[in-house]
């Protein structure tokens, strides 16, 4: 923790020079061993999956809609070099992030519902870091489409403080 904000420090970025190294990492920090479950502060039971990679690391396809991880896997794990067809939205800042992402639902400051901005998600989780300029991640949390009984991550990114309000229009549910 930092002495002067009393914040935690933003982990350190994830660092990637292929898909396949992504996909790896994305492995380590969300899907192995019993990393697949988080249970966040407010009793969430929030699964990660192997296909949940195209959403939290902002992985996509020119004219593919939806990824499908059987369909990408061999390709994904063949790409040693570069990124193929895939690209990386916001510059890759998701799949940077990917760390802070974890830590966010881990262990969010604070749980929003109901935010007008969101379509799909039901839950927005926010972090605040002692980093510079996106001292805050936000991470959306909802029903998983094939199954809404399990709750899932759909997606997360680092925001400046100035952004942080739009995350809070809504009802506070934690803490």
């Amino acid at each position: 923790m930092s002495v002067v904000s009393g914040k935690p420090a933003r982990p350190p970025k994830v660092e990637f020079q292929s898909i396949r190294e992504l996909y790896q990492l994305f492995d380590d920090i969300f899907l192995s061993g019993t990393k697949s479950l988080i249970v966040s502060p407010c009793g969430h039971k929030i699964y990660c999956f192997e296909h949940h990679l195209f959403h939290m690391a902002g992985i996509v396809v020119e004219g593919i809609e939806e990824l499908s991880m059987p369909e990408e896997r061999d390709k994904i794990l063949n790409t040693t070099e570069g990124f193929g067809y895939y690209e990386l939205r916001e510059g890759g800042a998701r799949a940077r992030h990917l760390r802070s992402a974890r830590e966010t639902l881990e262990s969010p400051d604070e749980i929003w519902t109901e935010n007008p901005h969101l379509e799909s998600a039901k839950w927005v989780y926010i972090k605040e870091f002692d980093s510079k300029p996106y001292p805050f991640s936000v991470a959306f949390v909802g029903a998983w489409e094939a199954n809404s009984t399990i709750i899932v991550p759909f997606s997360s990114f680092p925001i400046e403080k100035r952004n942080a309000k739009k995350w809070r229009k809504s009802k506070r549910i934690y803490p």
